[in-house]
């Protein structure tokens, strides 16, 4: 368990390196890669930095199109950092604490911010539900999370700025797909939150549930499952799956 509270000043900051073992690229290749990202520096200390969260919402947002093999590269490169295994069904492993949800009555983008922000207060996750939805919603004013495959990966603007008493996995299925931004108009079903104050450990588990969310098989499996227990047997089939077959799936 990671430790609770906020993300001091320092750690609001990443360096070229930091950002090279998100990545798990080269110097030279992460500086191709921020070249293109619009990213701005800052000098902090004497040193040119970048915001934490403005790179994490920026490699959030691009993990989608990567290769399989890139997007095993950033896995393994920010576990290594953050504690995680890759050769561990991890996600499984979060989901059986968090929990996957099915709530009866949910249609709007608003609802789902609505839910996810109290489900993390009543797991202890989170103190301030509307600190936490405001975080949510702003976070999906920059780039929607929804992603062509239906999940939406929907994580806070800036975690840093919000208190959290320890992070937290958690899936919401609501009854029936709402609209909520994803580029090319389709609606999306199952929802996704994510609330890791490691950066390491959030790009490890966002590169996770990319490689998982690539097989339709299995996002047909979660949308037909009556349960939580059918779910995470879901995951874990998936993550087996995952684990076994390198970057090739």
């Amino acid at each position: 368990m990671q430790p609770s509270g906020r993300v001091n000043f320092l750690e609001r900051f990443l360096t070229e390196k930091d950002i090279a073992v998100f990545l798990g690229l080269s110097i030279p290749d992460t500086l191709k890669q921020l070249k293109n990202s619009g990213l701005k520096t800052v000098q902090k200390q004497g040193r040119l930095v970048y915001s934490r969260s403005e790179v994490i919402n920026w490699i959030s947002s691009d993990l989608s199109s990567l290769t399989g093999e890139r997007l095993l590269k950033a896995e393994v490169s920010s576990g290594g950092q953050g504690g995680l295994d890759s050769e561990f069904c991890g996600i499984t492993q979060l989901l059986s604490r968090g929990g996957i949800f099915f709530p009866e009555r949910i249609s709007t983008r608003s609802s789902v911010f609505r839910f996810l922000a109290q489900t993390a207060c009543d797991l202890g996750a989170a103190y301030d539900s509307r600190e936490l939805r405001e975080q949510l919603e702003e976070r999906e004013k920059v780039v929607s999370t929804a992603l062509k495959c239906g999940a939406a990966l929907i994580h806070p603007l800036d975690i840093g700025k919000l208190y959290l008493e320890h992070e937290l996995l958690a899936l919401m299925i609501p009854p029936h797909p709402v609209p909520f931004g994803e580029a090319s108009g389709r609606l999306t079903s199952l929802f996704f939150l994510l609330l890791f104050p490691d950066p390491h450990r959030h790009v490890h588990i966002l590169a996770r549930l990319n490689r998982l969310l690539r097989s339709c098989e299995f996002v047909n499996n979660l949308l037909t499952a009556q349960n939580e227990n059918e779910a995470i047997e879901t995951f874990r089939v998936r993550e087996l799956e995952v684990i076994g077959s390198g970057a090739g799936r």
